[in-house]
């Protein structure tokens, strides 16, 4: 079997949505096992990143597989005659489906599904916690005496003049 054989093999008979649904199943396990093996992070960030890492993974798969599934129903709605015609709409149909999943559907469902879901999570975790103490400074107030000397330029107070800068020995740049 010849490589032209076998490409035209796996791009007649593979669905274009399976690569990305093998690929998000796949990171589905090994992104938050990869994440916990992380001996240089902090144990609790470990497990935030790792849970909403298999959350978002938990959302794609699931995803790429139903939305090229439903965008290759849109090739009846063309009403195509050729059979061969027909096959290739449905194909391309299915590569945008798959696009589409990707570039704006998983993100648009993590952003909708994921925050609020750990923000419940942590937030349970968060109400155990010791209730924190209240730090207020308790001295005195200082007092600012009510006339304060002035040193500078009396007519002019709020304008600053160059000859109050004096140049003691430091180079700029040499």
């Amino acid at each position: 079997m010849s490589l032209k054989s076998t490409l035209t093999y796996i791009g007649k008979n593979v669905k274009p949505y399976w690569p990305t649904v093998a690929v998000a199943s796949a990171e589905l396990v090994f992104r938050p096992l990869f994440t916990m093996m992380d001996k240089k992070s902090p144990e609790e960030t470990k497990k935030y990143t790792a849970l909403r890492e298999g959350v978002t993974e938990l959302i794609a798969a699931p995803t790429y597989l139903a939305l090229p599934i439903l965008a290759a129903k849109g090739s009846d709605l063309l009403k195509i005659k050729d059979a061969k015609a027909a096959k290739m709409a449905k194909h391309n149909l299915q590569t945008v489906g798959t696009w589409t999943a990707a570039l704006f559907v998983i993100p648009g469902l993590c952003s909708a599904i994921v925050k609020p879901f750990m923000e419940k999570i942590y937030s349970k975790k968060q109400k155990n916690e010791p209730a924190k103490l209240d730090v207020t400074s308790k001295t005195e107030d200082i007092k600012i005496p009510s006339q304060v000397t002035q040193t500078g330029n009396t007519i002019y107070p709020h304008r600053v003049s160059l000859s109050a800068f004096q140049n003691h020995g430091l180079k700029v740049g040499g």
